[in-house]
C-alpha cells in the first residue's frame, strides 16, 4: 500500500512539472510549411534531363522536405508529353539525408521489387532524374543512394550500378 502511496505522488508530481502546450489547429503552421519552388528532372525529347519547375507545400526542414519532394518527382511530369520516368507502381517508402551529405531515398512497389524489365538508357535517366533533384533542390547533399523497399539496391533494371552513392552528372543535363 505504502508503494502504490509513493508511486502515485511521483506519477503527480512528474505530471504537475510538465509544461502542457495546446496543440495547433494547422499543423502546416506548426511544422512551418509553405508553398516553395522545386526543381525537377524529367527526360525530355533530346534523350536528356531537362528541368520543370514546380510549386509545392513543404516543410522548412530539409529532413522533412526531402520525401515530399522526391515524392512529386515519383508524380511525373506536369507535362502530359512526357512519358513517366519510373513505372506507375513506384512509391517512395522515405528519404533522409546523413550529416556527410549522403541522401538517401527508398523506393518501393511491385514492379522495382520483382525486376523492372527496361533499357539501359531509361534506367539511367530515372536514377539521375534523382540523383539531380534532390542535388539541386538540397544543396547540402552532395550525393544519393538509392534504396529499394529498405535494402541496399545493387540496380533497379540490371543496368545501372547502385551500390554506392551517386553524384550529380550535369552532362545528364539539356542545356
Amino acid at each position: 500500500m505504502r508503494r502504490a502511496v509513493v508511486l502515485s505522488l511521483a506519477i503527480l508530481a512528474i505530471a504537475g512539472g510538465c509544461q502542457k502546450r495546446a496543440l495547433t489547429q494547422n499543423l502546416n503552421v506548426e511544422n512551418k510549411v509553405a508553398v516553395r519552388p522545386v526543381t525537377l528532372f524529367f527526360e525530355g525529347p533530346e534523350m536528356l534531363l531537362v528541368r520543370e519547375t514546380r510549386n509545392v507545400a513543404l516543410p522548412e526542414n530539409p529532413a522533412g522536405a526531402l520525401s515530399v519532394v522526391a515524392r512529386e518527382l515519383i508524380k511525373g511530369s506536369a507535362n502530359a508529353g512526357v512519358p513517366p520516368i519510373f513505372p506507375r507502381d513506384t512509391v517512395v517508402r522515405g528519404a533522409f539525408l546523413l550529416p556527410d551529405g549522403t541522401a538517401f531515398v527508398d523506393l518501393g512497389g511491385n514492379t522495382l521489387s520483382q525486376g523492372w524489365g527496361t533499357g539501359s538508357h531509361e534506367e539511367l535517366m530515372a536514377v539521375y532524374s534523382v540523383v539531380q533533384t534532390v542535388t539541386t533542390n538540397f544543396p547540402e547533399a552532395k550525393r544519393v543512394r538509392i534504396l529499394v523497399n529498405d535494402e541496399p539496391a545493387e540496380t533497379l533494371a540490371g543496368h545501372v550500378n547502385l551500390s554506392r552513392a551517386l553524384g550529380p552528372m550535369p552532362a545528364f543535363v539539356a542545356r
